[in-house]
């Protein structure tokens, strides 16, 4: 590998080490997911820092070339998102609770909708957040848990980084069932909402 693919590698999510844990634990009716990067989150260098006036972009292109690089394309992908709700469920700390439905394409499943919950703890500009859904086609279902940490850039841009367990007991989705997805998500300024999901392998 030459030095520009190592730099490339290195300016996102390196998950080199493989260290990750997962621990899912069944409570009630609902699954969660504990993780522990330990040193896999290297670096995060995705962004354009100004020391001089202290400004402070993202460079989503690059951290999803780099993911590329690392993983290959995205074999799930999320866009027209619509929000359907939204709650402040504290404000010590200032959390908000946000539902929505998206519609999305999965490699080797098709189009799908998926129908997500996140709480969110706010630290601005840091957010991070836990969430919980199903991902459906006709009669097919998938649930998954999640979470995820990023920031808003000085330009009002938002980057997440995160992870996904997914669970299903549906033949047309045995093919992610007990998988992790790595995610990006990116709501910009401008409008633009998308997720690309990569799979663990």
């Amino acid at each position: 590998m030459n030095s520009k693919n190592e730099l490339s590698l290195c300016s996102i999510v390196v998950f080199s080490s493989l260290s990750m844990l997962l621990v899912t634990a069944l409570l009630g009716a609902s699954t969660f997911l504990v993780y522990d990067v330990h040193a896999s989150v290297i670096s995060q260098n995705d962004s354009t820092t100004t020391s001089e006036n202290n400004t402070f972009s993202h460079d989503p292109e690059s951290t999803v070339a780099a993911m590329v690089t690392a993983f290959g394309e995205p074999f799930y992908e999320l866009t027209d998102a619509i929000d359907t709700g939204k709650e402040v469920v504290s404000i010590d700390p200032q959390q908000t609770k946000d539902s929505y439905i998206a519609q999305g394409n999965m490699i080797g499943i098709g189009n799908v909708t998926e129908y997500g919950t996140y709480v969110s703890t706010y630290s601005s500009p840091s957010i991070s957040s836990t969430g919980k859904g199903m991902i459906v086609q006709g009669d097919s279902v998938a649930t998954f848990t999640a979470a995820d940490t990023g920031e808003y850039d000085n330009n009002g841009n938002l980057l997440l980084k995160g992870s996904m367990y997914f669970s299903s007991e549906s033949k047309e989705m045995e093919s992610i069932d007990g998988n992790v997805g790595l995610y990006l998500y990116w709501k910009g300024n401008n409008g633009t909402d998308w997720t690309k999901t990569w799979l663990w392998k």
